[in-house]
């Protein structure tokens, strides 16, 4: 369109330019020549702005169809890390078991990321909920005591369970699951990709749950893509932790592997307190390609973890 507007346009200029009277020496008129010329020009800008509109609309399909290519389509029933941003997660299992927007979830849950338990450096309940919402943590690292309401305090119980020992809006301690299944098994950061805490009796358990909430740990999963990962740190009173994250593609969109190890010695002023924990976890997916018909896929994950906790909790 723009093309022929602007053919029209000069057209136009050189018709007026040319019709002016100009003395010529002789009565031979040259205005036909200069007008022939001025449209012939015309009919070619016109023409290659007809082109330019036909070709225009194909590009857009062109590079649609290389996205297509491209773009990899997840699980509904399953949320990848890879969307989130920093601490901010977009979407959760919280609520429907459905990977669902965090703004379409109508109870209250909070999305802890990894790069946020890294960040704070927390590795349990003990390091994690004293800087979440509406929480309490007893023992060493806690912010209350959690030793019973009680006309005497007693907190043996809590010796062989700590992660366990939680306060939620003041309530009771939560539940703790993996991957939505109660378990009592206290979870540890080497292999947990977030946390979802979901707060108040509304939780994916209803009225099978705590009144206070869940607890939600995401194991980490095997994907299609190779990554490898090792850290050291250490602490006070000779406390280190060492881990090791492998992720390999065995075989390209089909297969893939993952192993997470962690040895962890936790030790505090108080002697002779200290904590050890050994652990190994292993995760598989295989996504076989003569089973994908159309947009229909199966996929098979499978994961499995060993681990060892010898301890001598210190008394609060």
């Amino acid at each position: 369109m723009f093309f022929v507007l602007a053919a029209s346009f000069i057209g136009a200029v050189v018709g007026k330019l040319v019709s002016k009277p100009k003395p010529m020496p002789t009565k031979t008129n040259r205005t036909r020549p200069v007008l022939y010329t001025a449209a012939f020009v015309s009919v070619l800008l016109m023409s290659a702005g007809v082109s330019w509109a036909q070709q225009k609309p194909t590009d857009p399909t062109a590079n649609a169809a290389k996205a297509d290519e491209d773009t990899i389509v997840l699980s509904p029933f399953e949320v990848s890390s890879s969307n989130n941003n920093g601490y901010a997660a977009a979407t959760t299992l919280a609520g429907n078991r459905l990977n669902t927007q965090l703004r379409d979830i109508g109870n209250a849950v909070q999305v802890i990321t990894g790069q946020f338990l890294k960040d704070i450096g927390a590795t349990d309940n003990q390091t994690l909920l004293q800087y979440t919402t509406n929480t309490e943590v007893g023992n060493a690292y806690g912010n209350f005591a959690g030793a019973g309401d009680g006309a005497t305090l007693d907190e043996s119980p809590r010796f062989t369970n700590p992660n366990q020992n939680t306060r939620v809006r003041g309530l009771s301690a939560a539940d703790n699951t993996r991957d939505y299944f109660l378990t009592d098994i206290s979870w540890e950061g080497y292999n947990i990709d977030g946390v979802d805490l979901q707060r108040g009796p509304n939780s994916i358990l209803f009225g099978q749950g705590s009144p206070a909430g869940i607890i939600n740990t995401r194991t980490k999963q095997a994907s299609f893509k190779d990554s490898n990962e090792i850290s050291f740190r250490v602490g006070s009173f000779g406390s280190n932790r060492a881990t090791l994250d492998v992720n390999k593609v065995l075989l390209k969109d089909e297969l893939a592997f993952r192993l997470d190890v962690v040895r962890a010695d936790e030790q505090y002023k108080q002697d002779p307190a200290y904590s050890k924990n050994e652990r190994i976890y292993a995760a598989t997916r295989w996504e076989p390609k003569f089973l994908k018909q159309g947009s229909a896929r199966t996929i098979f994950k499978a994961n499995i973890e060993f681990g060892k906790v010898k301890s001598n909790n210190p008394r609060t």
